[in-house]
């Protein structure tokens, strides 16, 4: 019995041990089982976080992307042509389709590629495919972006002369070094490469500007539409006959001296378009004045006093040829007068009255004499105004009434009846001489552009790009 008791004794610890052992092993177990799945959950855990640190990078690359292929457009935009923009107020860069997407890349590139450390990670991937760009529809060429650039040129010159006025007066431009001479282009390259090559037509005729009837002063200053701000562009951006160059830099040369005529006529040489401008000026002052004098009772009571007398000097000829002789002769006179008057950078009124009619009837026989004896200005004897005013054969004589249009006036009169396509064609084809002379040869404004279009895939996303100097911004 006690031997008994004895062995229960010995089993009973060896296998409490054995137990206590395997709880052991198992409680290890378990720990290394918690272990193990926290391992899979903090992986689990950084997997998504990369992976949300990936689509952030990627969400974040295109906002990035897009800003730059934004910055890289204004930079493209920036390498307008200085001088192009300094005497005539028009943005537009030199280019090509294949030239401006090389830059374009050129410039995102530095930007958008990976920098710093070797082998560190680039948090904000951008992977740029299919980059192209289109340019046709910003070309200067075209007459709608052309006389867009123009419009808002000359809002911007008329703000100016508004602020100029209140500003102390300062000295005038001096002009170019060939200014006052006459030219003629020659060279077939230059005319063949004019924008209005096979633009037919000289601008607006006397008799069909008389036949839709003369606007007045207030219709043509103050109308408000295109054509009257495309006008107002042409008379400050080029020189006419009897003004100096506007807004001309130092240094900087015209081909023409007589631009605004070049637009009304389209003739290859400077006298030529003078001329053809002065003819067209002749015969609308002549109309005028010919109806001015058939209506004004005052007019036409000196007519009567000069055709008495004429009368009783040349009893053969009836009384109508005299009058009718006596009209023509004066209002022949008058026409020439107004013509040096303008020359002379005076004014002549549009209508006439008798108030600011200038020479008196009384001495167009004696000017009539003068001329059939002696025809040169230069030895005209001196003929002294029945009204008080000096006057010499076909010099001038100043009107009591000084008031009504200078010559810009009347190139602003034919301006107004002068088609926009031949505006604006003629007004492209100054720039681009005076460029090519003054500037260099090459110069074609068939290759300057006022903006771009820009297509992209970046990062599977397909953008475009719209950006001109109007809206730098669209999208």
């Amino acid at each position: 019995m006690k031997n008994n008791s004895n062995n229960r004794t010995r089993v009973l610890p060896a296998f409490a041990r054995r137990l206590a052992a395997r709880a052991g092993r198992t409680a290890r177990g378990r720990k290394g089982s918690s272990a193990v799945f926290l391992v899979m959950i903090l992986s689990a855990l950084l997997l998504l976080a990369g992976t949300l640190i990936q689509a952030a990078g990627l969400a974040a690359g295109k906002s990035y992307g897009d800003l730059v292929f934004r910055m890289a457009g204004r930079s493209l935009l920036s390498e307008y042509d200085r001088k192009l923009y300094a005497d005539y107020g028009l943005f537009a860069m030199r280019s090509d389709e294949e030239q401006a997407a090389r830059k374009l890349k050129r410039y995102s590139d530095a930007s958008l590629k990976s920098g710093g450390r070797a082998g560190a990670v680039w948090l904000l991937p951008c992977e740029v495919k299919d980059l192209r760009v289109y340019l046709n529809d910003f070309s200067l060429l075209d007459a709608d972006t052309f006389e867009q650039q123009i419009l808002d040129d000359i809002k911007f010159i008329t703000v100016n002369k508004l602020a100029d006025k209140l500003r102390p007066a300062a000295a005038a431009p001096a002009n170019g070094a060939d200014a006052g001479k006459s030219r003629t282009i020659n060279n077939q390259a230059i005319l063949n490469s004019l924008p209005s090559k096979g633009l037919g037509g000289g601008g607006p005729s006397v008799a069909s500007m008389l036949a839709s009837g003369l606007p007045s002063a207030g219709e043509i200053l103050n109308d408000g539409t295109d054509n009257f701000f495309v006008s107002e562009y042409i008379m400050a951006r080029f020189a006419h006959a009897y003004a100096p160059v506007p807004n001309l830099a130092a240094g900087h040369t015209r081909f023409f001296q007589n631009e605004v005529e070049y637009i009304l006529a389209g003739n290859r040489g400077d006298a030529e378009n003078l001329k053809d401008v002065e003819n067209r000026l002749r015969l609308l002052r002549f109309a005028l004045n010919e109806v001015c004098v058939h209506s004004d009772s005052a007019l036409q009571a000196q007519v009567n006093g000069v055709v008495a007398a004429l009368c009783a000097v040349f009893e053969v000829i009836p009384e109508p040829v005299i009058r009718e002789l006596v009209y023509a002769a004066w209002v022949t006179v008058e026409t020439e007068n107004d013509l040096k008057l303008l020359r002379a950078g005076k004014k002549v009124a549009l209508f006439k009255r008798s108030d600011n009619w200038a020479v008196d009837v009384a001495e167009v026989p004696q000017i009539v004499m003068a001329f059939l004896t002696n025809p040169s200005e230069e030895s005209a004897p001196d003929i002294t105004a029945t009204s008080g005013n000096a006057s010499q054969y076909m010099r001038m004589t100043v009107p009591r009434d000084e008031s009504g249009f200078a010559y810009g006036d009347y190139l602003r009169l034919f301006l107004f009846f002068t088609s926009r396509e031949n505006k604006l064609l003629r007004s492209m084809d100054l720039i681009q001489i005076n460029m090519k002379t003054g500037y260099y040869e090459a110069f074609l404004l068939r290759e300057h552009y006022t903006g771009l279009r820009c297509e992209l895939v970046m990062n599977g996303d397909r953008f475009i790009y719209r950006q001109s100097y109007d809206a730098p911004e669209e999208r």
